[in-house]
């Protein structure tokens, strides 16, 4: 039975029945960040967040940076120059995705016996001097080649960067870090549409180049101090920590981190094994996210097509700027959405209350797509509802990577395989649900998003049933013993024994806010 008491975050955070008591800024920091009260460990977390998460969110930003700018060069000229036909701007982004899918395994597997500092940098470096190899592509064969390459690149990213990072941020910590180092896709995208909207006024035509060709050369410029700042940045993991990051992280530092991740039970690698993969891919954890993290992926991209419809619109038809900036207003209000499910999914203690509730914007949103309305505001409403899912699929991997804590490599299996899973899907679901020659009215597409973040919202309660009911430990390939009694924050979505329900969840954000359940504040 799950307790109404908050949780034991650390041994030293002051939360708890002798909670000391705090300023009015003590309890706003304790919700929106974190509220660490041992002096020594908070400089720790501080010192990872200045170093780690700076470089984490660089990287996934200019990813999308680079990412996002087929969209809007399609949308400003390239579609023109290159003379596309049909579906070919589908089979371009199937490209990009057939790679993505391809590198997924082996990029996990290299990112933990290479090194994150040394495979993640790598990849980047490449991947950077391919996009602005694309602005010098004469025909969209030459893009199909250089896109597939790219995401076979980029497939690491993600997965290699969530595994560094739940290898050093503990439960009341992780899950503000995830969602905001997912939050900066959003921020990518937003600045590509700002990017290819500046280029295409100030420098098209500029040198014999179109403003598509400059926003692939501008986005390199960017990229690549990212890319080799990661060298130095990327901490790796506490038990094989990078020595070109120790002018940030010292030898305390390190002690500590283990000490941390030991707290949490949250076992450090020990290599990949052919038991341990059969071991992980025999539980039930991958297959029972298998299927709406998939859902969330396939349909996340029902927003991608805004800016089609923004072209194909005579109000907009010609305006080049409307067509590549309004769409980052939507990526502006996932950003919003996603500091604000961070705060309650770590408020609460739990993951599973945002996973499930923040299923139903967009499954309104693409409900409203799905009947084409007349209006453009409607359409607009649609849209921008569909952007609010970006930081679901984030939380659901920060619950993944908690659920799997007592193994390294479980958890950098598990993830692979989640994110290589959706995205094969996503490699050829698009062109059958959004083909390009009905833009930007598709027949079924709006209709079958919204069919899939059903399946999402109807998935979370049965993972929790699961969760009752299904034991976690014996799957694991370490650490197969039962747990200690007392259960860490986020353990509680992990152990059949203590998922809270949604009341205890809200009850816990408004302790954790400084407010009882009766409104008054404790003592």
């Amino acid at each position: 039975m799950a307790s109404n008491q908050i949780y034991d975050l650390e041994p030293n955070n002051g939360v708890g029945t002798s909670e000391p008591k705090r300023t009015v800024w003590g309890k706003i920091r304790r919700v929106i960040w974190d509220d660490i009260q041992d002096p020594e460990e908070r400089a720790f977390v501080r010192r990872l967040d200045i170093g780690l998460m700076s470089i984490a969110m660089l990287g996934y930003f200019v990813k999308y940076l680079s990412q996002a700018n087929i969209a809007n060069a399609y949308a400003s000229g390239m579609e023109e120059d290159l003379n596309f036909k049909g579906n070919e701007y589908n089979t371009l982004l199937t490209m990009f995705t057939v790679g993505y899918v391809i590198g997924q395994f082996p990029g996990t597997l290299a990112t933990v016996r290479i090194s994150p500092s040394i495979w993640l940098p790598a990849c980047e470096v490449v991947w950077t001097a391919l996009v602005m190899a694309c602005a010098g592509a004469k025909n969209v064969h030459t893009l199909y080649g250089l896109r597939f390459v790219i995401g076979l690149l980029e497939a690491s990213a993600y997965p290699g960067m969530l595994w560094v990072l739940g290898s050093w941020y503990g439960p009341a910590e992780l899950g503000k870090r995830v969602v905001m180092f997912q939050a900066t896709s959003s921020v990518g995208t937003m600045f590509s549409g700002y990017l290819q909207a500046a280029v295409h006024k100030g420098l098209n035509g500029s040198h014999g180049l179109q403003g598509w060709q400059w926003l692939m050369i501008m986005d390199g410029i960017i990229c690549m101090p990212i890319a080799i700042a990661g060298f130095f940045l990327i901490p790796d993991i506490p038990t094989k920590p990078n020595p070109r990051s120790r002018f940030y992280l010292r030898e305390q530092d390190i002690a500590m981190a283990i000490k941390r991740m030991e707290r949490y039970k949250r076992a450090p690698t020990k290599g990949f094994t052919l038991d341990i993969f059969k071991k992980t891919m025999t539980s039930w954890v991958p297959w029972a996210f298998f299927i709406p993290y998939t859902c969330f992926v396939v349909g996340l991209g029902s927003y991608a097509y805004m800016n089609l419809w923004l072209k194909a619109t005579p109000q907009w038809k010609n305006n080049v700027t409307a067509i590549n900036v309004i769409p980052t207003g939507g990526y502006g209000l996932s950003i919003v959405m996603s500091l604000v499910y961070a705060w309650s999914s770590d408020a609460m203690g739990t993951r599973w209350p945002i996973c499930f509730i923040g299923g139903f914007p967009p499954l309104i949103g693409n409900i409203i797509l799905s009947t084409w309305p007349a209006a453009n505001s409607t359409k607009f409403a649609g849209f921008f509802l569909n952007f609010t899912a970006t930081p679901i699929g984030a939380i659901m991997l920060a619950w993944v990577n908690e659920i799997m804590s007592a193994s390294g490599e479980a958890r950098a299996i598990t993830i692979g395989f989640l994110n290589t899973a959706a995205y094969t899907v996503n490699a050829w679901a698009p062109n059958l649900i959004f083909p390009a020659s009905q833009a930007p009215h598709y027949k079924a597409g709006y209709k079958v998003t919204a069919a899939f973040f059903a399946i999402w919202i109807i998935s979370i309660p049965i993972i929790l049933v699961l969760l009752r009911n299904l034991s976690i430990p014996q799957y694991l390939p370490q650490g197969e013993q039962e747990e200690e009694p007392e259960q860490k924050v986020i353990e509680e979505d992990r152990n059949p024994e203590h998922l809270p329900d949604l009341e205890t969840a809200l009850q816990r954000s408004l302790v954790v806010a400084g407010v009882d359940g009766k409104g008054t504040q404790p003592q």
